[in-house]
């Protein structure tokens, strides 16, 4: 790593566990490791979630008292550190499963082999005196090696067994995991998926000055679906509307459901341009799909979104970056909707603070 990055990635640690530190005094928290890893990932905004949920309760004047401090760490951290700790400790008992499984085969191939030669031995005693006491001693020590063999077969076995579980419990969790960030109605990221990969191109610029882009959109008269023809219909357009985003976004960014009818799509190492062009290429093709009814064929009309563009500036926090995005997007409602606006077409213009209905 470049200095450039060492002293800035240090800067940033200096003056968020600084800013931690100012808030928890003032605010009169008492300074125990759980408190400030909440008050340093809030003043880092790194979980946008948990900076809402502090600024509510300074908003309310609420005290951190000790027993609210315990339920804000239990909520924000604890499952997340108990389904760590777990898959890391199953990475390392898989690795020592593979590890004893290896040694009773190589145990195995020698009893095995030992085996082999001691029977392959018993034909060539059989001239001396005394050979059948001895063939007889050397059969007991094959039918034991056997034994041997065998409890070894088995203990390999259940080992292989106790793996699998392990691996079926990882994929629990992975797919838990992945439940908790997909939103169910339309199969994308849900809020909760958005916030952490927005915090994640947040680190990435702040370490490696990384660019990214972000797009906030939202369906033109959304409403009117749900009043008109009911929210069956409704949940049908969000669903069309999830899908295109997706198709067009995956594997270059991440699409997700911000809220409602609106919709975010994070795209790395991108500028406003390239956001342009995704944001016109969805605009154009959702602009071509309607809403039909499989059964009777009734049409429900056409489908238009309009579409706000930012790009990361400086060292500025996660919610300024959101939003130029959204005056960009009610500036393209202003001006007409089904369209697509950049921060850059804000410049000049008289944007408005209050959202225009949908």
């Amino acid at each position: 790593m470049s200095s450039f990055l060492t002293s800035s990635g240090s800067d940033f640690i200096y003056s968020t566990s600084q800013s931690a530190l100012t808030l928890m005094t003032k605010h009169k928290v008492v300074p125990t490791p759980e408190n400030y890893q909440l008050w340093y990932t809030h003043s880092a905004q790194s979980d946008l979630n948990l900076s809402k949920t502090l600024e509510n309760l300074l908003a309310k004047n609420i005290p951190f008292d000790d027993v609210l401090n315990k339920k804000l760490y239990e909520n924000f951290f604890s499952r997340e550190q108990e389904i760590k700790t777990v898959n890391e400790t199953s990475a390392i008992f898989q690795k020592e499963v593979a590890k004893i499984v290896s040694i009773i085969k190589d145990v195995g191939k020698d009893t095995n082999n030992h085996s082999k030669a001691l029977a392959q031995h018993i034909d060539t005693i059989a001239d001396f005196e005394g050979s059948q006491e001895l063939k007889a001693v050397i059969k007991l020590i094959l039918e034991d090696t056997d034994k041997i063999r065998q409890q070894s077969e088995k203990l390999e076995n259940k080992l292989m067994e106790s793996s699998g579980r392990i691996k079926n419990l990882q994929r629990n969790l992975d797919n838990a995991r992945l439940e908790s960030r997909t939103d169910a109605l339309t199969n994308i990221g849900n809020r909760k998926y958005f916030d952490e990969q927005l915090m994640a191109q947040m680190n990435l610029y702040r370490q490696k000055r990384q660019k990214f882009c972000l797009i906030i959109c939202d369906i033109d008269y959304f409403k009117k679906f749900n009043d008109n023809f009911g929210h069956q219909i409704g949940d049908q357009v969000l669903k069309v509307v999830a899908h295109v985003i997706k198709n067009e976004v995956d594997g270059v960014g991440f699409p997700a459901r911000y809220g409602g009818e609106e919709f975010a799509m994070l795209l790395p190492k991108a500028g406003n341009d390239g956001g342009t062009i995704v944001a016109e290429t969805v605009r154009k093709i959702i602009s071509q799909r309607t809403i039909k009814n499989k059964a009777t064929g009734a049409n429900f009309g056409k489908i238009t979104m309009s579409f706000g563009i930012a790009t990361i500036h400086g060292d500025e926090p996660a919610d300024d970056l959101i939003a130029r995005a959204d005056e960009a997007l009610y500036l393209a409602k202003q001006n007409g909707r089904n369209r697509v606006q950049s921060e850059l077409d804000l410049v000049g213009e008289q944007t408005q603070t209050i959202k225009v209905s949908a």
